[in-house]
Order: C-alpha cells, then structure tokens, then sequence
C-alpha cells in the first residue's frame, strides 16, 4: 500500500509563500519583523476593503448630493430673463474668446415681482433677446439645481478614488514603516558588530 504523502509536503509553494510573508519563525524572529508582518496583515486586509469602502464612498456620496439636488430644486426655478443690452466683448482679443460676458438683463420671479442685473451671456448676444436663467425665491439669480447627471459622476468619482486612494495609502505607510525598521536593523547591526568586531580582531591575532 502505497503510503498518503504528509501534509506538510502536499503544497510547498504554499509553505514557502507563507514563510516568506511572514518572515520566518522561531527565536531569531525579531521584534521588528513581527510588526513588519502585522504591517503586511493590515495592507493586505485594506486592499481586500478597498471595495467596500469604495461602494461605502459612492453610496453616501450619491445620497448627500440628491439631498442637496433636491433642496436645490425646490428653492430655485427656471425664468426668462430680457437682455436690455447686447453683450460686448470685454477682454483683449488676443487673451481668447469668452466664453460668457455679463450684460444687463430684466427677469421676473417666481412672486411675479420685476427685477434688473447682471446677466452671463455669449459675446454678441443682442439686445431684446431672452436667455435662461435661474432664480431663487427672493428674485435673485442663482445657479441652476444639481442635476442627476453630476450626482452620478460625482459618486462614482468619489468610489474610484477611495477604490484606487486605500491601497495606494497602505502601500505608502506600509513602504515607510519598512524603511524605517531597515534603518533601525542596520543601526542595532552596526552596534552589535562595534562590540563584537574588536573581541574576533583580538581572538585571530
């Protein structure tokens, strides 16, 4: 009967990879290498997190920016605004094209009262044209409500970053610490060594 191989000796890869993660074992297992192998655990249980935390990040992300879409909304209300002026480049021609100038416009709110200002429109955008605009409930103009798209991109950017920023973040502290507990080893190395060196030069004379 052909003997079963012990279990030690079924996945040496394995063993192998274990020892080397964990920087061996046995007395001369240093007080340094064992916080570097908690260091490597935490790394390792962050990149694993990393997705959770990701979908965490999105989630309330999306759930804050609808909330303030949703005030937004309800505060601010569409309206035609009359320019009373056409719209003149102001900026040297050579410095680009605006995008957007301000001339003056004439709006009514939402509690049917007239107002008059400022107004961002295209250069040469003429006089007597109606344009969009936004107005809050007092009459003023404001910026149009977040819409559905922007939440979205805004979440799922905040669950890239948080996807991509955590392992990045453990890897970074993970390589300081390391280069930290390297310089302390080559310090107590050169120590042991300066007590040591002149006993063997001594000895071998």
């Amino acid at each position: 009967m052909t003997p079963r191989p012990h279990h030690s000796t079924r996945h040496p890869g394995i063993r192998r990879a274990v020892r080397r993660f964990s920087l061996g074992s046995g007395p001369l297992k240093r007080g340094s290498d064992r916080v570097q192998v908690a260091a490597r655990v935490v790394f390792v249980l962050l990149v694993f997190a990393a997705p959770a935390f990701a979908v965490w990040a999105a989630t309330a992300t999306s759930n804050s920016l609808q909330a303030v879409a949703s005030s937004e909304a309800a505060a601010r209300r569409p309206a035609r605004a009359l320019l009373l002026e056409t719209a003149v480049q102001q900026s040297d021609p050579s410095d680009g094209r605006a995008l957007s100038v301000p001339t003056t416009g004439r709006w009514t709110a939402p509690d049917m009262t007239v107002h008059e200002g400022t107004v961002l429109v295209p250069p040469g955008t003429l006089a007597g044209t109606t344009v969009h605009v936004w107005v809050a409930r007092d009459g003023t103009l404001t910026t149009a409500p977040l819409d559905p798209r922007s939440v979205q991109g805004s979440a799922t950017a905040m669950g890239a970053l948080t996807l991509l920023g955590i392992p990045v973040l453990a890897w970074t502290l993970y390589a300081g610490l390391s280069a930290a507990l390297d310089a302390q080893r080559e310090r107590r190395w050169a120590q042991g060594w300066a007590a040591v060196e002149p006993v063997w030069a001594t000895r071998l004379r």
